[in-house]
């Protein structure tokens, strides 16, 4: 009965992804920056560097274009191949434990994969996060199997393909390849080596095809660099000041994403289980190893941002050296089968490295599987907002010839919601107080529109706070706000009747008395009009 322990822990793990995936919850920015290009753009054009400054896998973006062909733009419908990717990366951790692990490693694993709070998260946000990380976990495993079975081709057939799903696949192979040659090396000698270090031929002409039809767009783009520019070591930085930087990067990460509750914990628990694995005799532990070197040293080439949800790729990597940890711990107890009698570790050392892996899985899994229950629970916003129910109410109100109005970051909802068609978006910005505050420029944009339809969505980085008054301010000296709707906790959704003037200036503090209150501030607007090819992220 023991020995399904992990597919039973499998199976309620992927019972509460579904459970949460059938909520269906609003898209936020992100998503909507990805979702126009699913809607509006055929899969050949994926060639071409994306809508609104986004990058993803090409074959990745293709099946999620076939889901939309297919079962429509609705959020699940949307949301279904990161679900399957998600669930697709539990799998893989039964397939590792079971394969290569005790019962208490393969539970560890499995235990962490399933219901790790970040890992899980972006299981639901249509971006290619899921599939970096099911990727990421499978690849190196395959390349183990590869070695032990005498066919190492499988390993580079799967990377080769792998590339065109998944970023996380092709960080992850280079130095997994070095690792399994340096195995063959010493274990079969170096024409073995030479052999599986010929089949690199495969990947290396898929990686070429898939850099210059996909990846040299994001290589070249200006933005992405200057975006992610403090997610790598200071420029021009020493060698102490750059280990100092991985180090303050290395703490935050075991928070989020590695969903660890200490700093500094998951890196040495997950080094220790490398370092158990290895003396062991554990393939696994030399190759997965490789993982978060890669993600190191792509950082300090200045190729891969150190970044939260943007390393999570190598996050099921370091839950393996944690599983290894636990399992080489029990194997020391139980050293029962012949292929279990390696070097084990001091009964004491055992008892402090598995007390160790286990706590830290409980405790992860635990607070993992709660949020998620959580999340299942709560469908209404997604960020504090609800982008969905704001802009539809809206387009619910709109006539002819009323105009949008919205901030930088509000702009991507309605043209996601609202459809962006024939509609007129004017993208309102803050502009302090000087010279440039003579004539914004505001009137003219709105022209002869009788009505203005207001939307006020994701704004945290863009305006600063206090811009909601100070835009309805604005807007209702010209008119009167005729309907208003907060969504969630920091949607607001306003229209403006310029025909019926008002006695005074009103404010989103006093429309809604259970608003935050904000600071009051001065200066007035930058005005354009928002367009797909010009917009900036």
């Amino acid at each position: 009965m023991l020995v399904h322990v992990p597919a039973a822990i499998a199976a309620a793990g992927a019972l509460l992804l579904v459970f949460q995936w059938a909520g269906g919850r609003p898209l936020w920015l992100d998503e909507e920056f990805l979702a126009v290009s699913f809607r509006d753009r055929g899969i050949t054009d994926y060639f071409e560097p994306l809508w609104l400054g986004q990058t993803a896998p090409f074959g990745w973006l293709a099946l999620e274009r076939l889901s939309v062909v297919a079962l429509g733009t609705g959020e699940r419908a949307l949301r279904l191949l990161p679900l399957l990717f998600g669930i697709a990366t539990i799998a893989t951790a039964v397939w590792i434990g079971r394969r290569w692990m005790t019962i208490v490693g393969a539970s560890t694993l499995v235990l962490l994969c399933a219901f790790a709070q970040w890992l899980t998260y972006h299981v639901f946000e249509l971006k290619p996060y899921s599939a970096d990380v099911f990727l990421a976990l499978l690849v190196p495993a395959v390349g183990v199997w590869s070695v032990e079975i005498a066919r190492p081709e499988m390993f580079w057939i799967v990377a080769a393909i792998a590339q065109w799903f998944g970023n996380g696949a092709l960080f992850v192979t280079p130095l997994c390849a070095l690792v399994l040659a340096a195995i063959l090396l010493r274990r079969d000698g170096w024409r073995s080596a030479f052999r599986f270090s010929a089949f690199g031929v495969v990947w290396l002409g898929s990686f070429v095809l898939n850099y210059v039809l996909v990846l040299r767009h994001a290589s070249s783009n200006v933005f992405f660099h200057r975006f992610w520019s403090g997610a790598f070591p200071p420029a021009g930085a020493g060698a102490m000041e750059t280990l100092r930087w991985f180090g303050a990067q290395f703490g935050g990460f075991d928070v989020k994403p590695g969903s660890a509750r200490l700093t500094h914990s998951l890196w040495l628990t997950a080094l220790g289980g490398f370092i158990a694995g290895t003396m062991s005799g554990q393939l696994l532990a030399p190759v997965f190893a490789t993982v978060p070197l890669a993600a190191v040293l792509l950082t300090a080439l200045r190729l891969v941002p150190f970044y939260e949800r943007l390393t999570l790729w190598m996050v099921p990597s370091l839950y393996v050296g944690v599983a290894l940890l636990a399992d080489v711990a029990w194997r020391s107890f139980n050293p029962g089968r012949p292929e279990d009698r390696a070097p084990q570790l001091h009964r004491f050392v055992a008892v402090v490295a598995l007390c160790i892996a286990v706590l830290m899985c409980g405790d992860i899994a635990l607070r993992g599987a709660v949020d998620g229950v959580r999340r299942g629970l709560s469908t209404a916003d997604n960020h504090r907002l609800d982008d969905r129910a704001a802009v539809r109410w809206l387009k619910a109100q709109k006539r002819p010839g009323d105009v949008w109005i919205s901030t930088h970051y509000g702009v991507p909802a309605i043209w996601w919601y609202a459809g962006i068609g024939e509609e007129r978006i004017v993208e309102v910005g803050h502009q302090r107080q000087g010279p440039e505050c003579r004539d914004d420029g505001l009137e003219a944009a709105i022209g002869n529109a009788p009505r203005v339809l207001l939307y006020l969505g994701f704004r945290f980085d863009d305006v600063p706070r206090g811009f909601d008054d100070l835009i309805v301010r604005r807007l209702t000296q010209l008119g009167s706000v005729t309907a208003y709707r907060p969504f969630a906790e920091a949607s607001e959704a306003l229209v403006i009747d310029r025909r019926a003037r008002s006695t005074a200036p009103t404010t989103i503090s006093q429309l809604n008395p259970r608003a935050t209150p904000t600071e009051t501030i001065d200066g007035c607007f930058t005005v354009r009009i928002a367009e797909i090819p010009t917009f900036v992220r």
